[in-house]
């Protein structure tokens, strides 16, 4: 390598865009690493990390380099002043802070660990705002050598509408269990592998980690549904808990465009039959962001009659070729409420009745457009189990070895403490939960496209 070339390497820089929207990979040890981070420097290094291109492979000595106000802004840093240098505070600390990787223990207690400082370098220009940092070399690997292992998809969002350490840590590492399609694991796992509040007793880690991350996760990310039990009872110790993310609910569904905060202040404003009506009422140019307080002590009946009023005078202008603009009847549904135009016209109960049964309408469509979403997953699932299984019985004794040594990771997470016992998996007998570990492997990747349904060609276990 020429003088040239070894200064081109030293100074290659990256710039970043915060990106605080879609989705971003982790490598799955995230998931259990060992760290101390507040809960902005943890908010700050996810950010960091969905802003990087993860089809970039950097080179060692690369240097990211970013806006750090533009950063303040997504983290929602609001101080008047220095909201770069409290950034560049923020990724200060994450260079004086390390993170602790570590697989699974073997037979005789040896694990491979990794242990470095989050940020190995970092410079900032207090005229330009502009923050310069560099990883760790090893950890770069981690980042970006995603294909070789397995690793947790998630939304940026969800991470960033969080607000404390326990929650976020908690989400990332279910989610990560939910990647592998694990739901239930045992009380000792969960708090070993977290490793919050470790010396603390079950009810006491549940009441400070468990107890307000549900609340949390369901108020702030898309994930409304989520929940987490136990098997305790009275006189009964808690051995095992069980959690499960649901789909968005309806809220969510009919406002897909809209700014997670409008639709965070919606939901805390309105009931769901009122959220389903606001739905309807968009596709005639309705805009939610216009309401604001103007609903405010406006009861829940006045606002049904009058957006039926409203419906009705819609319908009423297409029948007879004089339907308005989009913009004309969003100031309509506005103008009617406040106006109370079902009860200047005497036709509040009526109008009540009917916007009533319009709405049930809309929930009725939409539970039945979900039980056939419903269905057809299920017939999905059934249908890619059994090529599961074809797959798996189709395999040569070389061809399963060979599986389960590119896949042995997954497998002995999947398989927990007990293990995964290769031999009853070369067996294949149905009765080892080793076959079910092993289909369940297999199942997932076709569903997501990795391996192919077919088991006709030779090529599909290269």
């Amino acid at each position: 390598m020429s003088a040239q070339e070894e200064m081109d390497l030293v100074h290659r820089s990256v710039f970043l865009i915060p990106k605080d929207t879609g989705p971003m990979t982790i490598a799955q040890e995230f998931a259990t690493a060992k760290y101390a981070l507040s809960k902005n420097q943890l908010k700050a290094w996810y950010l960091f990390i969905a802003s990087m291109d993860e089809h970039h492979v950097p080179e060692q000595g690369t240097m990211y380099t970013f806006d750090a106000v533009r950063f303040a802004d997504k983290l929602n840093i609001n101080a008047t002043k220095a909201r770069g240098m409290i950034v560049a505070e923020i990724f200060t600390k994450l260079s004086q802070n390390y993170i602790d990787l570590r697989s699974r223990e073997d037979g005789s207690g040896e694990q491979d660990i990794y242990h470095a400082n989050f940020i190995s370098e970092l410079s900032y220009n207090r005229k330009t705002h502009i923050l310069e940092v560099s990883i760790p070399p090893r950890l770069n690997q981690y980042l970006f050598n995603l294909r070789e292992g397995t690793y947790i998809s998630m939304d940026i969002e969800d991470i960033l509408a969080l607000d404390t350490i326990v929650s976020m840590r908690l989400f990332i590492y279910l989610r990560n269990l939910g990647r592998l399609n694990i739901h239930e694991i045992s009380v000792d796992r969960l708090r070993r592998e977290i490793a919050l509040y470790p010396e603390s007793s079950y009810k006491e880690f549940k009441r400070r980690v468990i107890t307000p991350s549900i609340e949390e996760i369901r108020r702030h990310t898309k994930y409304k549904d989520f929940f987490i039990d136990d098997d305790g009872g009275p006189g009964r110790k808690a051995t095992t808990i069980v959690f499960g993310f649901t789909k968005t609910p309806i809220g969510d569904t009919y406002f897909p465009n809209l700014a997670p905060a409008l639709v965070k202040q919606l939901r805390e404003k309105f009931s769901e039959r009122i959220l389903v009506l606001f739905s309807m009422a968009c596709d005639e140019g309705f805009e939610p962001s216009y309401i604001k307080d103007s609903f405010d002590g406006i009861s829940e009946a006045c606002i049904v009659s009058n957006f039926h009023l409203v419906f009705d005078r819609i319908t009423k202008d297409a029948r007879m070729g004089k339907k308005k603009g989009a913009d004309t009847y969003g100031r309509y549904f506005i103008t009617a409420v406040k106006q109370d135009w079902a009860g200047a016209s005497h036709q509040g109960k009526t109008a009540l009745k009917k916007g009533m049964a319009r709405i049930e309408n809309k929930q009725l469509e939409e539970r039945m457009r979900e039980a056939k979403e419903q269905e057809d997953n299920q017939d999905r699932a059934d249908y890619y189990l059994k090529h599961a299984k074809e797959y798996v019985a189709a395999m040569t004794l070389s061809d399963l070895l060979a599986f389960m040594k590119r896949h042995a990771s997954q497998l002995d997470y999947l398989a927990g403490r007990r293990g995964f016992n290769r031999e009853h998996a070369c067996s294949r007998k149905k009765t080892y939960r080793e076959y079910r570990l092993l289909t369940q492997v297999v199942l997932g990747k076709m569903m997501a496209g990795e391996i192919p349904v077919s088991v006709n060609s030779s090529s599909l276990f290269e």
